[in-house]
């Protein structure tokens, strides 16, 4: 009788044990498993060869417009997050378009923060109705500038390198290496990356200072944008 009883004894705790184990499992996986994330300020991943993806978000459908600053007002919430002024285009500084994809930047004021403004890429799909272009919203990269003192030139250019192939996602030709950036620094009129020039540097005003957008329409290079020799002229 006493070894029916332990028997039944080690069956019962095995049996709690794998339910504990099992309830531990579940809480662990709950624990550490991904969750869905909304708006346009969602995680990202940048894979080592430029490319990006935003895991488990989901990306609104295209809305076309008659013009690009149209297409800007929809879906506010998941590409403009907490920036909603950002959808204002103030300034263009600078427009590449095609006819498959149009990029545009542009500045904007916050009118409820005459302190901060902002710097927008954006990039749009193309299609034509009836003859007549319309264009849809597909990214955005926001920049809120306060005014505040930033890194030195140089070292802001090689703390940003290793993002220049993912920036090239902006290029409205597939394959090209658009890269590009803003500083107020006017020693980048003597940029050279890989001992190229910029296509173009043009200035605009922010928050009432000089300021200097560049890009390079497609930098010739086999290295990852993380090797580039960056060069300026003290």
């Amino acid at each position: 009788m006493k070894r029916i009883i332990k028997l039944i004894g080690i069956i019962i705790c095995a049996i709690a044990g794998s339910v504990i184990g099992l309830f531990c499992l579940l809480i662990f996986l709950s624990l550490v498993a991904p969750k869905e994330e909304n708006g346009g300020n969602g995680s990202i991943i940048i894979e080592y060869n430029g490319d990006i993806s935003l895991p488990f978000s989901n990306k609104p459908e295209l809305v076309y417009a008659d013009t690009k600053e149209e297409a800007l007002t929809y879906h506010v919430d998941y590409y403009f997050g907490e920036y909603p002024y950002m959808m204002n285009v103030n300034n263009v500084i600078k427009l590449l378009e095609n006819d498959e994809y149009a990029t545009m930047f542009y500045t904007c004021f916050n009118e409820n923060d005459k302190k901060v403004e902002g710097f927008v890429a954006s990039k749009f799909n193309i299609k034509f109705v009836n003859e007549k272009k319309q264009y849809a919203l597909t990214n955005v990269n926001l920049i809120e500038s306060n005014g505040s003192s930033r890194l030195k030139l140089i070292d802001g250019l090689h703390n940003t390198a290793p993002l220049y192939d993912y920036l090239a996602k902006y290029s409205i030709t597939e394959g090209k290496r658009f890269f590009w950036g803003s500083t107020e620094s006017e020693k980048i009129k003597t940029l050279k990356i890989e001992g190229q020039s910029p296509t173009a540097i043009i200035e605009y005003t922010c928050l009432g200072k000089p300021e200097y957008f560049w890009y390079y329409e497609n930098l010739i290079s086999d290295k990852p944008s993380a090797e580039f020799e960056i060069e300026l002229e003290e």
